[in-house]
């Protein structure tokens, strides 16, 4: 159903009158926390010139920082190996390295070692782990945004391919980086959200690319420009020969070095890298192991540096790691629950999806996966995009009626499947992963089937393995007599990457299947909408009402948003946690281990 406000966009005129607004769009998002519990998985500051200071916040500031690191350190320390699980709980096997064919974490995120970006987020004492609006040049020197729809990046002087072959440490180029470009656009699933705002890209010079919109979109630096689900800078000629599968080259902080299966993914640092203030480890190893007691006792033991954890073990590893350690918790940007093909009976309707909402005890997950009692539920979007997100938990009066369906109603669960028709115990399975996204997944996925077979929900547990499930049940393949459970995206930024990545029949990855439900065209209107309003205010409320609306379509049924939390061992320095598939090269940008670490060898 269409939302109920009606809000009108702002004439771009009009729009640009109010600079606050396409400076600093907030959109907070993170990847550092995903799942029910935390599993780790997975404004442009300064004038409309440039990007070299942080701008102020529109109508909120974003969230105070989770956690304090230690005080920075007075001199710059270079060396030593940083170790740490590549993905926490979630980590595993790439099945390659090349993120443009693969949506999985587990390739996108190590493309932010040995990759580059027009920009970043900045981290620091003053910034959230969840603010990606603070925003910094990457391979940009600086941008401009002459218009509405325009804008203009200057790549920074001295930027340079690894010294590896084919490239051998030449200089890239803008013209490069279109290359690389069309390659994204054209073999990635996520090129289709460029696609349907992006009017044209191109290189005027060797230094400078010029981007144009379709129409004016306040948070296209933010969702777009600096999203480590974008297009990367690859040089083709490692696209053309197979190397990016397994022996990636780019302009990145650190060259990759070595990938032992099962075992760690190793670079070295970028000796030539353009930013010369950054990297500080010598080498970076990432285990690929994902089992919580064996990474809790490697922290506690000392063999790991530090780790993204899960809100579901906080009170163990509060328990054994070494208090002085640093503790850093996010709200998770990953949004995940059930999801389900719509020509599958009797899921197409949609009060059988309500009454499986209704049947989830989100309460009793809060207690037994999110230790920390500092996350939330999701909407249809996360916590960590306010100021758009509407907590069905704790703002019910201003969520609205439809927060009912987020509440545990067993007799009206009931009363629901019994007018659609459905007896009970209705019997179906539930397709779900854990190889990659490890035991407190699979211990997420059980406790959930246990709490709905109250009101008759009766599921079985199948776990696919990885690659399957994300070829197949992940993009809403899924058999007639199955739903999907799980995480659904792993880098969100803004609302706009939910509406155009999982919800949108137009886009690829979209995370249902089969004929869309009746609602669907009024909420693809919406989503459309949404990116028409410039005025944050406008676009706030509108955003809410979407989420009211999809509260009652339930096109997913979402569960918990059980808070990230991540642990960091007392001899690292000028640690500022920060969300994402790109953290190593903001998080952990200017980090170092302490003189004394460093002793050790």
């Amino acid at each position: 159903m269409t939302p109920r406000h009606r809000a009108e966009a702002r004439s771009v005129s009009d729009y640009w009158k109010h600079p606050w607004s396409r400076r600093r769009f907030v959109g907070a998002a993170a990847a550092g926390g995903a799942g029910l519990a935390g599993l780790a998985l997975v404004g442009c500051g300064g004038d409309e010139k440039s990007s070299d200071k942080k701008a102020p916040a529109a109508t909120q500031k974003p969230a105070a920082p989770a956690a304090a690191t230690k005080a920075p350190a007075s001199t710059r320390r270079v060396g030593g190996t940083l170790k740490f699980p590549m993905v926490g709980l979630s980590s595993g096997d790439p099945p390659t390295l090349y993120p443009f064919e693969n949506l999985t974490y587990l390739a996108q995120i190590p493309s932010a070692y040995h990759y580059g970006r027009l920009l970043r987020s900045k981290a620091g004492p003053d910034i959230s782990p969840t603010d990606f609006t603070a925003l910094e040049g990457d391979l940009a020197q600086s941008w401009q945004q002459p218009d509405g729809t325009t804008y203009v990046f200057t790549l920074k002087p001295n930027i340079k391919f690894h010294n590896k072959a084919p490239l051998n440490g030449r200089a890239a180029t803008a013209r490069d980086w279109m290359q690389s470009y069309e390659a994204f656009l054209g073999k990635s699933q996520n090129g289709n959200k460029w696609k349907s705002l992006v009017a044209k890209a191109e290189a005027p010079d060797d230094k400078t690319i010029k981007i144009t919109l379709v129409n004016p979109f306040a948070p296209f630096l933010t969702s777009h420009a600096s999203t480590p689900e974008g297009p990367w800078f690859i040089p083709v000629e490692t696209i053309s020969n197979n190397q990016v599968l397994k022996d990636p080259v780019g302009t990145g902080p650190y060259v990759f070095a070595q990938y032992d299966t099962g075992v760690a993914i190793r670079w070295d640092r970028n000796k030539e890298y353009y930013d010369s203030d950054r990297p500080n480890y010598d080498r970076v190893e990432a285990s690929l192991f994902n089992d919580s007691q064996r990474v809790i006792a490697a922290l506690q033991a000392g063999d790991l540096d530090l780790s993204g954890l899960s809100g579901a073990v906080y009170n163990d590893a509060k328990a054994k790691l070494n208090p002085k350690g640093q503790q850093f918790f996010e709200q998770t940007v990953v949004v995940g629950g059930f999801y389900f093909n719509f020509d599958n009976k009797p899921w197409q309707d949609k009060r059988v999806r309500q009454a499986l909402s209704m049947a989830m005890d989100r309460a009793g997950l809060d207690k037994v996966l999110d230790q920390t009692a500092k996350g939330d539920w999701f909407s249809h979007i996360s916590p960590a995009m306010a100021p758009y997100y509407m907590s069905p938990r704790d703002n019910q009066k201003e969520f609205g009626p439809n927060a009912a369906l987020f509440q545990k109603n067993i007799a009206e669960a009931k009363k629901l499947l019994a007018a659609a028709g459905v007896p009970t115990p209705f019997k179906f399975k539930i397709v779900a992963n854990v190889d990659r996204y490890g035991p407190v997944a699979k211990q997420s996925w059980e406790l959930i089937q246990s709490v709905i077979k109250e009101a008759g929900f009766e599921g079985e547990l199948q776990f696919m393995e990885y690659a399957a499930y994300i070829q197949s049940i992940f993009v809403g393949k899924i058999p007639p007599d199955s739903v999907g459970l799980g995480p659904l995206i792993g880098s969100a930024r803004d609302p706009d990457d939910y509406f155009y990545t999982l919800y949108d029949t137009s886009a690829p990855r979209h995370n249902w299947g089969g004929t869309p439900i009746p609602e669907q065209p009024q909420l693809e209107a919406a989503f459309k909408k949404s990116r028409t309003i410039l005025d944050l205010k406008e676009r706030v409320a509108f955003v809410k009402d979407i989420q009211r609306d999809m509260a009652e379509s339930m096109l997913i049924v979402p569960y918990i948003a059980g808070a990230g939390f991540s642990y960091a061992q007392p001899w690292i320095e000028n640690l500022y946690w920060k969300g994402g598939y790109g953290y190593i090269v903001e998080a952990f940008a200017k980090s170092q281990f302490t003189e004394e670490r460093l002793k050790k060898g």
